[in-house]
């Protein structure tokens, strides 16, 4: 009950912000051809998420590669033309009207009864070898590559930060505009500090 009267709200509250921003001539003209990377580069530069489907291209690893049950689940892949700041903040909006769209249809199927059972496994101990794991994360594929010599803790790891990757496209989206605009850039690339200083 509390879910659906918080998504209630939100989706109301959606609308709003986008009657007062969305078709703003003072915020289009501050992002619209603003901070632009064309597909190409946001593919060379391996920016993910957002970031990349502001490019135009339909890709998320929920659809395109399913993981945890995402196939079970209607929802659309939000796509935007352009590259600039406004097509990541299209893309952003849209992704929270699809985030609710999933969440509506995951609680439609909670089945009855305890929802976690048995003791919980603090240490898995991960046979020896190789492997790489992916799932989309709100800033794009978040990814870890893990090997294991058979003991409780991996003997080495790399954890692919999609903030770190997106920042590496930072020089080419800045280029040819203004400082004014540096802020606009970063603040649509949407990257997490704490994930970069790792």
């Amino acid at each position: 009950e509390m879910l659906d009267s918080f998504i209630r709200v939100f989706l109301a509250r959606l609308k709003e912000y986008e009657t007062l921003i969305t078709k703003n001539p003072i915020f289009k003209a501050r992002t619209q051809g603003v901070g632009r990377i064309s597909l190409k580069d946001a593919m060379e530069w391996g920016v993910t998420g957002p970031n990349l489907r502001a490019c135009g291209l339909e890709w998320d690893l929920r659809k395109k590669i399913p993981y945890s049950g995402y196939e079970h689940f209607d929802f659309e892949i939000p796509t935007a033309e352009g590259g600039d700041c406004y097509a990541r903040y299209l893309v952003r909006i849209e992704e929270m009207r699809q985030s609710c769209k999933i969440l509506q249809q995951a609680v439609k199927g909670i089945p009855e009864g305890p929802i976690q059972t048995g003791k919980p496994l603090y240490q898995v101990r991960v046979p020896a070898g190789e492997s790489y794991g992916r799932v989309e994360g709100p800033k794009g594929e978040l990814g870890f590559y893990v090997v294991s010599n058979g003991k409780a803790n991996p003997w080495r790891y790399h954890v692919r930060a999609p903030s770190f990757i997106n920042l590496t496209a930072y020089e080419t989206m800045c280029a040819g505009n203004k400082i004014a605009d540096v802020v606009a850039i970063i603040g649509t690339q949407d990257i997490v500090f704490g994930e970069i200083d790792r």
